[in-house]
């Protein structure tokens, strides 16, 4: 009983230390909110289109929403880092993944996004219709499709645990290759934001080559087993 009750105590430690760290992220990312949302409209808006606020609330609802989306993500990536407790395991796992958080958040934020914002405001464009978005739709829009795209470049990663704990081999990873890439291009063709091919193969073909880079992981560490 008195164990329980200790257990219990550090749970609600635990859960309120988090909260006060997602309180002091959402302030930090609250200041800067304003010059984050300017950045994004700079390097995601093409010309042509224009933000828009469709109701007097909307700004700083999105202003609450941007904060809280960067405040709970911070916040878990330090929770992960406080699981991940033995430094051996912090040196092994997390360097390459925020290198791979890093890359994947880099291509689409550079390269993948621009560029399929670029074709949805076309579309509009050639039918002569203006394109005005609203905020709120534009920022969750782009923010959750780059969290889910830089969480995708973490498949390499994913493979190797799972070859190193045994649950996959590299014969299987190779076997599997064909309907690997079929199932990576229905799964772009879902998530990629323009209905053109172009965006779908932009992030295939980099998911692909992670999948590869992950068979010759997968048998590297195999080899070093076996030795």
């Amino acid at each position: 009983m008195e164990e329980a009750s200790k257990i219990l105590y550090y749970g609600r430690k635990k859960l309120l230390s988090l909260i006060v760290i997602t309180i002091i992220n959402f302030a930090i990312a609250w200041y800067y909110c304003d010059r984050i949302i300017e950045r994004i409209k700079q390097d995601m808006l093409p010309e042509q289109a224009k933000l828009i606020v469709t109701t007097p609330m909307e700004y700083l609802l999105v202003k609450i929403q941007v904060s809280l989306i960067l405040a709970v993500l911070i916040t878990l990536i330090i929770f992960i880092f406080y699981l991940l407790r033995k430094y051996r395991v912090r040196i092994i796992w997390i360097p390459p993944a925020i290198i791979l958080f890093i890359f994947g958040f880099s291509f689409s934020y550079f390269l993948l996004m621009p560029a399929a914002m670029r074709i949805l405001t076309s579309l509009p464009l050639e039918s002569g219709i203006s394109p005005f978005f609203s905020i709120r739709q534009f920022l969750t829009f782009i923010i959750i499709s780059l969290i889910l795209f830089s969480l995708v470049f973490e498949l390499p990663l994913i493979v190797t645990w799972l070859s190193i704990n045994g649950y996959v081999s590299s014969s299987t990873l190779k076997e599997k290759r064909k309907h690997v890439i079929v199932g990576i291009f229905i799964l772009t063709a879902i998530i990629t934001a323009d209905p053109t091919p172009f965006s779908q193969v932009l992030l295939s073909l980099p998911l692909v080559a992670l999948y590869e880079t992950s068979i010759y992981v997968a048998r590297v560490f195999e080899k070093r087993r076996r030795k």
